[in-house]
């Protein structure tokens, strides 16, 4: 091959391959962007929908470069419900009760006693209990105590009626019903609740509309309902994505292209 031709053959590779690299360089990457978007938030904003206040509370780029934001809120008067039935251990007053009954509107509580504390008290006493034929006791200065009398000055008893507000697990709670040995309990909370967005996830409101999130930069948070636009946002970016990587394969092929002619150039001619 003659050299003067291989050298125009190469100018022109190398002149496709610069200008692919240079349309690749340059190029920027468009933004996932939709036109009037529902909501545009910076961190700390907020924005209401059916009735209910939501917060951006934190939109931040991580150290992988990806941007997330969290949307908190804030769900007032929220229903709860339980139920106690005889024999079960409640809290109440930020103490342990025993359910021993439950009938005619009223419910009533034994405190669980710690037994190891109070014998470890008692200097009469031996620290355990022991067994017998006669069932449980309790050695007081070598005699034997029944241990349901030895522990029954301990052991508090309370009683609640149908309609009282008791302070229940760490609630105000409001005993509703009490019947058949069954005791049903009611009380209002506020819920205090967050999600996590990256882009392309979905935020489900109050009004059970739903958004898609994308963020502007990295401390914008954006949300639209127009899933079509976003879609066709996404789309567009993908698009890019592949144009430059054919550019990044011209500018490969172009390059390797030139260094084989200049090779071929040097190959020692056989006439």
């Amino acid at each position: 091959m003659q050299r003067r031709a291989v050298a125009v053959y190469v100018a022109l590779f190398v002149l496709i391959g610069v200008a692919s690299y240079t349309l690749m360089v340059t190029a920027e990457q468009p933004q996932v962007t939709v036109d009037n978007p529902d909501f545009q938030l910076s961190s700390g904003e907020e924005f209401t929908v059916g009735g209910q206040t939501y917060t951006a509370a934190t939109i931040e780029e991580g150290d992988d470069g990806t941007v997330t934001g969290t949307v908190e809120w804030t769900v007032t008067g929220v229903e709860n419900t339980d139920e106690w039935a005889e024999g079960d251990t409640v809290t109440v007053d930020e103490r342990e009760w025993t359910v021993v009954s439950a009938s005619s509107s009223t419910v009533t509580v034994e405190e669980v006693i710690d037994r190891t504390a109070i014998l470890e008290s008692d200097p009469a006493a031996d620290n355990t209990t022991y067994s017998g034929d006669d069932g449980e006791f309790v050695l007081v200065d070598d005699e034997r105590v029944p241990a349901e009398e030895y522990f029954e000055p301990s052991i508090a008893t309370v009683t609640f009626s149908q309609g009282e507000s008791i302070p229940y697990d760490g609630q105000q709670v409001t005993i509703d019903s009490i019947e058949n040995g069954s005791v049903g309990l009611s009380w209002t909370t506020d819920e205090s609740n967050s999600q996590q967005l990256e882009a392309g996830g979905t935020l489900t409101l109050a009004d059970n509309s739903t958004y898609t999130a994308y963020f502007i930069g990295s401390n914008t948070l954006e949300l639209t309902s127009d899933d079509e636009a976003y879609a066709a946002a996404v789309a567009e970016q993908e698009a890019f994505s592949q144009r430059v990587t054919g550019l990044r394969w011209v500018t490969f092929t172009a390059g390797f292209i030139s260094m084989l002619l200049i090779a071929f150039a040097f190959l020692p001619s056989r006439y």
